[in-house]
């Protein structure tokens, strides 16, 4: 039987990162789509581009930026967030490279970063939480807001709903 998943309070101060990963998993479901719907490969990649240019690198960013305010350098949860970081951006790369295209690399990409936004969601935001003063948690929360822009995708075209080839 399967283990269910409730809903965890979030703190505010992690809110603006965790409405993110809602559109992180977007991403990755527009990407499933588009390999069901055998979109061009390189219409993909560019959405892999804009995407990390203008959406998840800065989150990442943040991301870190945050970890590194928070936790010690040799805490294991900073040091598997920026590890999981690299690796995706190395996918990423990868693919905005754009000779080594493939659906099993937009599959890869997909799925680590689905387990990496679960993994932040029910386990490294919970332990920050946990771990973290209030106090130090809400400051840095205030420094986030100042630092953090609202993000849109507002990629065309939109090929997760229809097949789409390169022009």
């Amino acid at each position: 039987m399967k283990k269910a998943i409730t809903p965890q309070k979030r703190d505010k101060s992690l809110v603006p990162l965790s409405r993110e990963h809602h559109f992180g998993l977007l991403f990755c479901w527009k990407i499933r789509q588009g390999l069901k719907n055998g979109t061009d490969l390189k219409v993909m990649g560019n959405y892999v581009s804009y995407f990390w240019n203008n959406i998840l690198k800065e989150h990442c960013q943040e991301e870190e930026w945050l970890l590194n305010r928070v936790l010690p350098a040799n805490d294991t949860a900073q040091i598997r967030l920026k590890e999981e970081h690299r690796l995706l951006h190395e996918i990423i790369a990868v693919i905005c490279e754009g000779k080594r295209l493939s659906a099993a690399l937009f599959n890869t990409l997909q799925q680590d970063l689905v387990d990496h936004i679960r993994w932040e969601e029910r386990e490294l935001f919970p332990y920050l939480q946990a771990v973290v003063r209030n106090d130090e948690l809400e400051l840095t929360g205030k420094l986030l807001e100042h630092k953090h822009e609202p993000r849109i995708d507002g990629f065309t075209p939109e090929f997760w709903t229809k097949p789409v080839t390169a022009a």
